[in-house]
């Protein structure tokens, strides 16, 4: 891997009012210089959840562009640059799209950091040192799943280093297994769980980790160990304990689904962990969300909405971006149902109109709408980022017993009952509710979702309704097995981790590439 520095976080002291993050530039202070009072502790802390912000578009990008939501084909005609690869599944270690493991073990380095000095410090009260152990451990192990998920063998680096050179830059460091991975990724779990012990507070801030959170990954943990790791039942029945778990901090559902995403709404109840955006200090992706998924100014005057407006004259009137990721088209018809709040809340039609005839084009992301703050022209993209919230939870505690074999109604209708209205839904319970959804005409040779026959088809179906962009659609496709990971992708079965680029390959001669390349 490249070599890279050891950065330690400072000047970072300074949150906003919500308790969020408004991070100050990295600083190159040396190790021996740090770590003098329970300031400096504080400033580290948020300077580790700047770190995972700044790979808040490689979270995505590992998590959803590779199955089926999009095509390779803007219809503005904008390049996709190399998104498409991911899209179309063609990535190869000359083009990987994310190299040196996304630069992963920077954020690695500075939490096994943390924890070194966090253990042996006298410095914080018992209460403040066990909430940052619990913190840190979680995080370690979270960005420890994604690069489990991915790559499956991959280097474990538990040490810290000090100075100029980090050991991950040795070219003899070889991957451990995914078995030793995930063993180590239970063994964090299971060492944030006891640091927070019984403490479910949000202390700092839905935008900073908490053990509502380390519950949500110990489920996503343990559903992938048990389906994909041959844990089966006991994994199963310890996923569905610790999502039940969750419930202790006190969340759940909004009523109005839109509200979840709202700039004005931000760590709000359905919130679990969320990644935080502010002006003047980061938007989201680090303005990826703008230079990928979001038209351009220049194309407005040549469509309109459904009613014919021109979107000049509508509320996209101050959005400029671009748009890579096409969103296929024909989701805009298949994934939703009549009646879900979801679809407006998600996607929206673009259309051209022509002699006054009206012709549908193509979906957009409409999930995060951005801000239009005062004194400016265009929106600025400064939603928060939603890591983990309620509807994930329900939504993994049905996955879990619907592995167990156990019924799945509760969890699947409290989130359809949210998506389509209680009077809807109650109105309609023989078409919406679980396991009614079941349209033979619906679902007939509809390539995204299947019918409620099959509780796991159920359960993807739910879950790509409710978390379009949020960086989930591969993973549980994954999750499910292989036949479902081709069935709703371009992916060969052979190729469903991600290769090591070539220069990571060079640089470390001791790494083998990924199986399939």
């Amino acid at each position: 891997m490249k070599k890279i520095f050891n950065y330690i976080l400072a000047g970072c002291l300074a949150t906003s009012f919500t308790g969020c993050l408004d991070m100050e530039p990295v600083s190159s202070i040396t190790d021996v210089n740090y770590w003098k009072d329970a300031a400096q502790f504080e400033a580290f802390n948020v300077g580790l959840h700047g770190l995972l912000r700044e790979k808040s578009y490689t979270i995505f990008e590992l998590g959803e562009p590779r199955a089926d939501i999009y095509n390779s084909n803007p219809f503005t005609g904008e390049a996709t640059q190399g998104v498409e690869r991911m899209i179309d599944n063609t990535l190869n270690a000359a083009n990987p799209v994310i190299s040196n493991y996304g630069d992963f073990y920077v954020l690695i380095n500075q939490l096994n950091l943390m924890i070194h000095h966090a253990t042996s410090t006298d410095l914080l009260d018992a209460s403040t040192k066990n909430y940052y152990l619990g913190e840190a451990y979680g995080l370690r192990a979270y960005v420890y799943f994604h690069l489990l998920r991915s790559w499956g063998d991959v280097v474990l680096q538990l040490d810290y280093t000090n100075g100029n050179a980090i050991d991950i830059g040795n070219p003899s460091k070889a991957a451990s297994s995914a078995t030793d991975i995930m063993t180590q990724i239970k063994k964090d779990i299971q060492s944030s769980e006891d640091a927070f012990g019984d403490d479910y507070s949000f202390k700092y801030g839905k935008c900073y980790w908490s053990k509502a959170a380390t519950m949500m990954l110990k489920g996503e943990v343990y559903l992938w160990s048990g389906k994909q790791m041959g844990g089966g039942e006991a994994d199963y029945t310890t996923a569905k304990n610790a999502l039940t778990a969750v419930k202790a901090s006190g969340v759940g559902l909004l009523n109005n689904f839109q509200k979840v995403f709202a700039y004005d709404n931000k760590e709000n109840n359905e919130i679990i962990f969320a990644i935080h955006n502010g002006r003047n200090e980061y938007s989201m992706w680090n303005d990826q969300y703008r230079l990928n998924m979001v038209m351009n100014q220049q194309f407005f005057a040549s469509y309109c909405d459904e009613n014919g407006t021109p979107l000049s004259e509508t509320e996209m009137a101050d959005i400029n971006g671009l748009i890579r990721y096409q969103v296929e088209q024909d989701l805009y018809t298949q994934l939703f149902r009549d009646g879900d709040n979801r679809k407006e809340g998600s996607i929206k039609g673009i259309y051209s109109e022509e002699n006054g005839q009206v012709t549908f084009k193509a979906p957009i992301a409409y999930k995060f709408k951005g801000v239009l703050l005062e004194g400016d022209a265009t929106r600025s993209w400064l939603d928060d980022y939603p890591i983990y919230r309620y509807a994930d939870c329900l939504l993994a505690l049905a996955t879990a017993k619907a592995f167990l074999g156990e019924d799945i109604s509760t969890e699947i209708n409290e989130v359809r009952e949210r998506a389509y209205g209680t009077t809807y839904f109650n109105e309609h319970r023989n078409e919406v509710a679980y396991p009614n959804d079941k349209d033979a005409t619906f679902y007939s040779n509809n390539r995204f979702v299947g019918s409620d026959d099959n509780p796991i088809e159920a359960i993807l179906k739910e879950r790509m309704r409710e978390f379009l962009f949020e960086g989930k659609r591969w993973y549980d496709i994954r999750l499910m097995g292989d036949d479902y990971a081709t069935k709703y992708s371009s992916a060969n079965a052979s190729r469903l981790l991600w290769p090591i680029d070539e220069n990571t390959l060079g640089e470390n001669s001791a790494l083998n590439q990924t199986p399939g390349y």
